[in-house]
């Protein structure tokens, strides 16, 4: 006969019930914790009303005016490709050409050297066209090597001296030098010449022609005037 098979009664019964998980408690807050934490966060609530505040304080004080777009040297035209219209910050203590004035200064000149990014002022532009009624406008034909290594700009200032290249004609022709502003450059031309266009008084003027025409001149750059 087959024998019936005993049940092992030497494994340990197994319990079904398990013992309760270890919720870990939490320590309540202390009241100063919960208090720093409410004005912080009052605090950042009102940097940020401030903050906000500003910006559209400044945005409504933003006016249209006028910016110069690329650079001007004096006594260049202004034209719509060299001066465009801003928002900025408007100062009662600068004046500043405002946007609608945009058609009065179109076909005006340049007073004084204009950088790209400048707020125009009134100051800064003129109606006069060169030469004035007391001056007068003589080309220099000159060589490169008789100029000043960085070049000239229109507004520099220059002391025109008398140069004669053949000595025996030194002693015939006057000596001395005399001011001039420039207007205008060009070159080099075909012969390799810089043509230079100076702005003389009319006194000045009967001097400089016979020896400019020539070439006879050495020009030497002046400091500008403030």
């Amino acid at each position: 006969m087959t024998g019936k098979i005993k049940p092992d009664t030497t494994q340990e019964p197994v319990n079904p019930e398990l013992p309760p998980a270890q919720v870990p408690k939490l320590l309540p807050q202390s009241r100063q914790r919960r208090r720093s934490s409410l004005v912080l966060g009052v605090l950042v609530v009102l940097g940020g009303m401030f903050l906000a505040f500003q910006v559209v304080n400044r945005l409504s004080n933003r006016e249209p005016v006028l910016v110069i777009t690329r650079d001007l040297a004096l006594g260049q035209p202004i034209t719509a490709e060299n001066v465009s219209i801003a928002m900025v910050g408007g100062d009662e203590s600068v004046a500043m050409v405002r946007g609608e004035d945009l058609h009065k200064v179109i076909g005006m000149r340049a007073a004084v050297d204009l950088m790209s990014g400048t707020l125009l002022q009134h100051r800064m532009v003129t109606d006069q066209v060169t030469p004035l009624a007391d001056q007068q406008l003589i080309p220099i034909a000159v060589k490169p090597s008789r100029l000043p290594a960085r070049g000239l700009r229109p507004g520099d200032r220059l002391s025109v001296m008398f140069r004669p290249e053949n000595p025996t004609a030194a002693a015939q022709e006057p000596s001395g030098s005399v001011e001039a502003v420039v207007d205008h450059t060009k070159g080099p031309d075909n012969d390799g010449l810089m043509v230079v266009d100076v702005l003389v008084n009319r006194l000045d003027a009967a001097k400089l022609g016979p020896m400019a025409a020539d070439g006879q001149v050495a020009l030497a750059l002046m400091p500008r005037r403030p």
